[in-house]
């Protein structure tokens, strides 16, 4: 009986304590990225701050977490994460928290000098350790960062790949515009540049849509912040130029402004300031494009610095502002003018390889380019954990036109008027609820180019008129739900164009349906995507309907430490190409005619995609290789031929197949014993395709090979050097025959040195060894100095003397296509300029 007592009191008790016991529950994800956090430590303290119990988070981050009584404080940390205490609510069972990351460095990624740090998922590269004499934009110091790359047009790329945002303290003020940012402000405004590697820039996508692309971050000084910065930059030389540049700008906490207005006639192409570098990759940024089939004569590609080689008259005028409307949403403004006059001048002579006999054409180039353009842009944009909100409404007029005078084998004069007109509106809502969003998209864009052009060639005239005008409307909705582990994505919608050239009109009709399904495991990532899209084409006298399907599937592994592997592969069907469709022959140029055919169909591909992408910051070490492979079935064939005296492109119904190779890769690693860095860029296309010339289908085979070497360093503390090597190869096939290469070398040399405080001297030398015909070569050899006066900490005196050997003019040869292509241009003589830097 005592024995049972004893029990019955024991069971009691006990059920009493289990009664007094609460149970906690949560998950703790990181504030930026949103990914799970494991192994935090969640504790429990009274009010003394003495820890009553504890437990370790799970790899999915969530905690169970027993205590005895109501705790004071719950108490969550890890290391590189700041801590977070939240108070106890009584009868609240379930917190889930969101941990900062910390500015705390751990050991083993901590870098020598402090160049480079890590948080978590963001990379901070401090400005001061990569800024050398010379250095006054943050694009110059931008070069000279591991892992980042900035191209000629000011297009910016981490580790290869674009990057998805452009901030400047976290605001998107430019919206695609980097080149306001790299050349307009200073770098020693900027105190580090952050790179936030796989950025959702959407708050409400976070853990269901992953971005594999990167966001840049300017992270600007105190001093630098919230007051008028203006710089004016002022030059004038001989014979007879100028340089000007007025920029002001200031970043607030609720607002942000960049203006400037830039003159010139010193070869600086400034239509690269605000042209517009749209994500690639994102879906609803594929709009509708008319294909141009006038266009003025431009100055062409080679080697040199387009600095070199234009000769311009230019003015830009731009205003660009973001203000904050609240927590979470901002307003933002741009507009810009730009007017440039440029003449473009040079010989060239053009072997077409033809089936009866190759053809010749030689022509002594003289135009003048008049381009207009005026853009404005509004975007408003809700950026909540639970919606996303994010409207464009664009306005883009251009008024484009010039005259051309050639000669050689052509004596001919062509006049040109190019406008060009588009309004468009953009709209994205997004709605989350737990692990599931609901994507709204709607894009509406009108474009007008009412173009016109003028021939006259031996005594004959040719006029065309072409009046193209375009409607294009894309409504779709997308579903994204999070199904345990998996994440299925659902988009639909509806595609509506409607399109005319002169009395010719177009409209196509398109629903389709888009299943995606992301499944991560592990270390890997999955991705299946089966697309379906049904199209209706009404041509006026005729319709034509159409399925097209394809599928793909991506698997991405991030198991090795500092590396991260991707392999994509699908099949696609490509839509009929709309811009191809008209009888007849439009007159392109003054020697040049595109055909145009009224047949239908549609080209299907293949391709397989392998990247490897390494990233060591501890030891400033970047890297990555793409490899890719595709193959299609084309319905048509293109064609070169001759009419008389008129090269005749364009398209001929003629089942083909083509295939390609594209290969780029860089390493990129610091060297601090130099004080300096070495990168090596390599990018190397083949295409295999085939051609009618004349009546006989040809197959040929294209090679591009280029490599980039590039090492600087510093020497004495007062030397600055950089040495590049650049080589470049074109190969042409035709059927069984033997190849045919041609081959060029660039070697550039620049000194930046400083004998005392106040001064500093650079000098650059550039020389080009071109293949001109095989085995024999030209060479040119410039020269360029500066010398550069501080006389106060804002106020500069610079001499520029460019080009001091006088060199008039460069020449080189290319193979492209079933053609060879020589090429011999002026570039600009020797100029003096004297130029002013202040800074009120």
């Amino acid at each position: 009986m005592i024995r049972i007592l004893a029990f019955s009191c024991f069971l009691v008790i006990s059920t009493l304590v289990c009664s007094a016991q609460i149970r906690v529950i949560g998950r703790v994800t990181d504030s930026q990225s949103g990914k799970p956090l494991a192994k935090v430590i969640v504790s429990a303290r009274d009010k003394d701050n003495k820890t009553k119990s504890f437990v370790q988070t799970k790899a999915d981050g969530t905690y169970m977490l027993t205590v005895a009584s109501n705790p004071a404080t719950l108490h969550f940390s890890i290391i590189d994460y700041k801590k977070n205490t939240i108070p106890f609510v009584s009868g609240q069972t379930e917190y889930h928290v969101t941990l900062e990351q910390s500015a705390i460095e751990l050991r083993e990624v901590k870098i020598k000098s402090q160049k480079i740090r890590q948080r978590g998922d963001t990379l901070v590269y401090s400005v001061a350790s990569f800024a050398k004499d010379g250095d006054r934009s943050i694009g110059d110091v931008l070069k000279k960062m591991p892992g980042i790359q900035v191209a000629e047009d000011g297009k910016v790329s981490y580790n290869g790949m674009p990057i998805n945002k452009f901030y400047i303290e976290g605001k998107d003020l430019l919206q695609g515009k980097y080149g306001l940012a790299t050349k307009g402000v200073e770098h020693k405004d900027v105190s580090s540049v952050e790179v936030m590697t796989n950025h959702q820039p959407v708050k409400a996508l976070k853990n269901l849509s992953e971005s594999e692309q990167a966001a840049i971050n300017l992270k600007l000084k105190d001093g630098s912040k919230s007051h008028l910065i203006t710089t004016i930059n002022a030059a004038l030389g001989t014979p007879e130029l100028w340089n000007g540049n007025l920029t002001n700008m200031m970043f607030n906490k609720q607002w942000q402004m960049i203006s400037t207005y830039k003159t010139n006639n010193t070869g600086e192409d400034l239509q690269r300031d605000i042209r517009e570098h749209i994500d690639i990759l994102d879906r609803k940024s594929q709009t509708y494009s008319e294909t141009d089939y006038l266009a003025l004569p431009a100055g062409k590609q080679s080697e040199l610095e387009q600095q070199r080689t234009l000769f311009n008259k230019t003015h830009l005028l731009s205003t660009n502002w973001i203000f904050g409307i609240g927590r979470d949403a901002t307003l933002d403004a741009q507009v810009s003018y730009l007017t440039d006059r440029q003449h473009h001048e040079y010989e060239s002579k053009t072997e077409y390889f033809q089936s009866a006999g190759n053809r010749m054409i030689e022509d002594r180039l003289h135009s003048m380019a008049g381009i207009e353009r005026l853009a404005a842009k509004m975007t408003i944009e809700v950026n909540r954990d639970s919606n996303y909100l994010n409207n464009i409404l664009r306005a883009d007029l251009g008024w484009d036109g010039g005259d051309v005078l050639t000669g050689g084998t052509y004596d001919a004069t062509q006049h040109l008027y190019l406008p060009r007109h588009q309004l468009s509106n953009s709209l994205e809502y997004i709605h989350r609820k737990g692990k599931n969003a609901l994507t709204v998209n709607s894009q509406n864009q009108w474009a007008w180019l009412p173009q016109y052009t003028l021939v006259v060639r031996e005594g004959a005239n040719y006029r065309q008129a072409l009046r193209r005008h375009a409607f294009y409307s894309d409504e779709h909705v997308n579903y994204d739900l999070g199904v345990g582990a998996f994440v299925v994505a659902m988009e639909g919608g509806i595609n509506y164009l409607d399109r005319s050239l002169n009395d010719d009109r177009i409209r196509r009709y398109q629903t389709y349906l888009t299943p995606t399904l992301k499944y991560p495991h592990r270390h890997f990532n999955f991705t299946l995507r089966l697309p379906l899209s049904y199209y209706h084409y009404d041509f006026g006298d005729s319709k034509c309907d159409d399925l097209n399907y394809g599928s793909s599937l991506g698997v991405s592994y991030r198991g090795i430490q500092n590396l991260s592997l991707s392999l994509t592969g699908g099949i696609s069907q490509n839509p009929y190409n709309i811009s191809n469709h008209f009888g007849g022959q439009l007159m392109t140029n003054y020697r040049t005619m595109t055909r145009g055919t009224t047949e239908y169909g549609t080209a299907t591909g293949k391709s397989v995609a392998l990247s490897a992408f390494y990233q060591n910051s501890s030891n400033g070490v970047f890297g990555f290789l793409t490899a890719t492979r595709m193959w299609n079935k084309n319905p048509f064939v293109s064609i070169q031929s001759f009419d008389g005296d008129w090269l005749i492109n364009g398209l001929m119904l003629c089942p083909n197949h083509s295939s390609s190779w594209l290969v780029n890769g860089n390493i990129e690693t610091m060297l601090p014993f130099m004080g300096g860095m070495f990168k090596l860029y390599v990018n190397w296309l083949q295409h295999d395709r085939e051609m009618f010339t004349g009546e006989v289908l040809t197959a040929y085979r294209n090679n591009l090979l280029s490599l980039d070497a590039i090492i600087n360093g510093t020497l004495f503390k007062k030397l600055n050097w950089k040495y590049e090597l650049e080589y470049g190869n074109s190969r042409l096939r035709m059927g069984n025959e033997a190849a045919n290469s041609l081959q060029s070398f660039e070697h550039s040399f620049s000194l930046y040195y400083s004998p005392v405080k106040k001064l500093l001297l650079s000098f650059v030398g550039e020389y080009y060894h071109n293949e001109i015909v095989r085995h024999q070569y030209t060479d040119h050899l410039l020269l360029d100095a500066k010398a550069i006066w501080k006389l106060r900490s804002n106020f500069e005196l610079t001499f520029t003397l460019k080009n001091m050997l006088n060199v008039n003019h460069y020449a080189y040869t290319t193979y492209t296509q079933l053609m060879k292509y020589s090429l011999s241009q002026p570039i600009r003589g020797r100029e003096l300029l004297v130029s002013i830097y202040f800074r009120p």
